[in-house]
Order: C-alpha cells, then sequence, then structure tokens
C-alpha cells in the first residue's frame, strides 16, 4: 500500500485559492485576509499563510503592511510546471506537522511547493526517532534503502544519522545535532538566538535571567547553557546553572511549572527565555496565577517564531526565521549541490515587541 500525502490547512487554503484564481476570479488584488478565511471556513493566520504561500510559488505578490495581495498575471494555465522525471523527497518526522513548530512547518511547504511544481512526489514519514539511542531495524521498513532518494530529518539526531550512513543513504538535517557523522544540517542555530536575547535583556539591567531547559539533547543544552553563561559574565554576574539554566529530563506542564516556580521561590527572575511555544503557555499561566504582570514585572523571550505569537498580549518578543533561506539551501542539496562543508551560523532576526522591559518597571 503506497504512502498517503499529508496536507496542511495551509495548502489546502491555498490549492482552494488556486483555483479561483485559474478561474479568473480575482483580475486585480484579493480580498482581504480575514474576508478570505470566512469564506473558505479557516482561521486568518491558516489563511494568511496560504496567502504567503502562492506568493512564493509566484501567484501573488505584496501583501506587506497591511496592503491586499494582487494577483500575478500568468494566464490561465498558472505557472509553468518543469516536467521532470517522477523522483521521490522524504521528511522524516518525529512528531505531526501539525504538532512542529511553526518555523519548521513553513520551510516543509516552501520546499514541497517548490518540489511538487518540479513533478516531485513528496513523502511524510513519521515515527519517534527523537529518543531512540541507537538505531532500530524497524527503520529499515519505514524508509526506503535507496541512495537516490533524499530524505530530510526534521530536528535529526545521531541515531538516524547513523541508519543512514550504515546503508549509505542521502540525509540532511532541518535542525539537530550530528555529532561527528558527515550529515549537512540547515537550520538556524539557537545559541545565537540566545546570544541576542541576553544582550538585549543585559542591555536593559537584566541579571536574573532564567532559561529553562525540559528534554533537550546534552550537546544542544550545552551550547545554550554556554550563551548565558557568557551572557552574565559579559555584566559581571556569576553564572549558576541551577538556577540560571534548570534542566528536566522531561517536557511536561508540570515540570516546567515546577521549575519556574521554584525559580521565583528562590530568587523572583526578572526575565525568562523559552524555547516552547507549549512551555511559553504554562509559564504564562503560572506568572499570572502568581500576581506577576507581563512586562512589568517580568519580561520573556520566544526563542523561536510561532504564528500563534501574535495573538499573545502584549506583543511577543521572539523571532522571524529566514524560511526563504532555509528552503533554498535544502532545494539546492536535494539537486545535488551540497551545503558548503563549513556553513555560516544561521540566525534569524529579531523582533522587540512589547514583553521587554527593565528589570523594576512596576508601578504597584
Amino acid at each position: 500500500m503506497s504512502r498517503i500525502n499529508r496536507n496542511t490547512a495551509s495548502e489546502l487554503a491555498a490549492a482552494a485559492l488556486k483555483d479561483e484564481l485559474r478561474k479568473g476570479r480575482w483580475q486585480e488584488k484579493l480580498p482581504g485576509t480575514r474576508v478570505l478565511a470566512l469564506e473558505t471556513g479557516v482561521s486568518p493566520p491558516v489563511m494568511l499563510a496560504a496567502l504567503r504561500l502562492l506568493e512564493q510559488e509566484g501567484w501573488l505578490e505584496g501583501g506587506g503592511n497591511r496592503k491586499a495581495f494582487r494577483v500575478v498575471r500568468r494566464g490561465d494555465a498558472g505557472p509553468a510546471v518543469v516536467e521532470v522525471k517522477n523522483r521521490r523527497v522524504i521528511f522524516v518526522t518525529h512528531a505531526d506537522i501539525g504538532d512542529l513548530p511553526h518555523s519548521t512547518r513553513r520551510v516543509i511547504e516552501v520546499v514541497r511547493s517548490q518540489l511538487l511544481r518540479r513533478n516531485w512526489s513528496v513523502e511524510i514519514v513519521t515515527f519517534d526517532f527523537l529518543h531512540a539511542k541507537r538505531a532500530h531495524q524497524s527503520w529499515d521498513h519505514l524508509l526506503p534503502l535507496d541512495p537516490a532518494v533524499p530524505m530530510i530529518a526534521v530536528f535529526g539526531r545521531p541515531s538516524i544519522g547513523e541508519w543512514a550512513v550504515r546503508h549509505k543513504l542521502r540525509m540532511l538535517f532541518l535542525g539537530g545535532i550530528t555529532g561527528e557523522l558527515p550529515i549537512p544540517v540547515v537550520g538556524v542555530k539557537s545559541s545565537l538566538l540566545v546570544d541576542e536575547a541576553m544582550r538585549r535583556l543585559t542591555d536593559l539591567g537584566h541579571r536574573q535571567i532564567v532559561l529553562p531547559l525540559c528534554d533537550r539533547p546534552p550537546s544542544f543544552a550545552a551550547s545554550l547553557m554556554e550563551s548565558v553563561k557568557l551572557g552574565l559574565e559579559r555584566v559581571g554576574v556569576p553564572y549558576v546553572s541551577t538556577y540560571h539554566t534548570p534542566q528536566s529530563d522531561y517536557q511536561r506542564p508540570d515540570v516546567i511549572w515546577r521549575m519556574v516556580d521554584a525559580a521565583i521561590a528562590r530568587t523572583p527572575p526578572t526575565a525568562i527565555l523559552v524555547l516552547d511555544w507549549k512551555e511559553l503557555v504554562t509559564i504564562a499561566c503560572l506568572l499570572h496565577q502568581r500576581g506577576l504582570r507581563i512586562p512589568d514585572d517580568i519580561s520573556i523571550v520566544l526563542l523561536n517564531e510561532q504564528m500563534e505569537a501574535d495573538w499573545f498580549f502584549p506583543k511577543l518578543a521572539c523571532f522571524r526565521f529566514p524560511v526563504q533561506s532555509l528552503a533554498n539551501q535544502i532545494l539546492r542539496w536535494i539537486d545535488g549541490k551540497s551545503p558548503p562543508s563549513s556553513p555560516r551560523p544561521t540566525s534569524a532576526d529579531f523582533e522587540e515587541g512589547d514583553s521587554l522591559a527593565a528589570p523594576g518597571t512596576a508601578t504597584g
């Protein structure tokens, strides 16, 4: 039985809009995002993602600064499709696409849309390789043992990398940790995000900064701990790992709650760095219960990009990832143009938002 290609809500919405564009429904510009969302029965963020996808495919242009998306005139046939021999690409994920970070989903969507236009078959295979200590023989039956099929492991780990190397397969990591394996990695370097966040927070006067680390690989956690340590030492503050970067082997709501609550009881932090959107939700609930206000009592920075962050009040300080650049790197690798052996670390653009303030600004 062949695998079923999975379509995200934004891809389905984009396909519906594409049908209307082919029919010539809109000649100059499209209605607003909310109007289109209401008509198609999806949320405004999903519709915006669909419009961005069509913009990347060359069907639309504009859409910045609250301006309407304009139709790119290409005739009834739409963008040309390059006719090539049908080939396969496989994304290997540890969780369903909808559970992955927003920025990761966007990269996958861009790569997928570009490959589909070139008549490639794109498949998604999901199983939990994230916590595997070593390669499993069952993976031989889940994935093709074909060196001609490029595979992109999302948040790759040495175990699946070792499996690919053993079978002489083409594999690239979209984020993750390779150890000493000769596997290319495309992704944003998280330690650079911590460096940027620490610089901005310490420049504002923050010294009691906490970055909870739940269920993070040791080497990844070590790199973030080093960034926090260097950021504090830059302003003459001694680094205490159990306070500034508490760790746990588990990622659950009760775990992150206890970690942050313990920090508040020990020495109330004036700023918290958060890696995961789910962790941020729990932390925000805890702060509300403790009567702490953002940013008057405590500043918050999300070390990621998340579509739902636009719904956070006050506007959340976060990062915007270079999605198109990351997707282009993956496409070049798929085409046989491997990334450089020593690529320049990739960072992301910081969006200050309204969740940052100097410590001690609460007015009582």
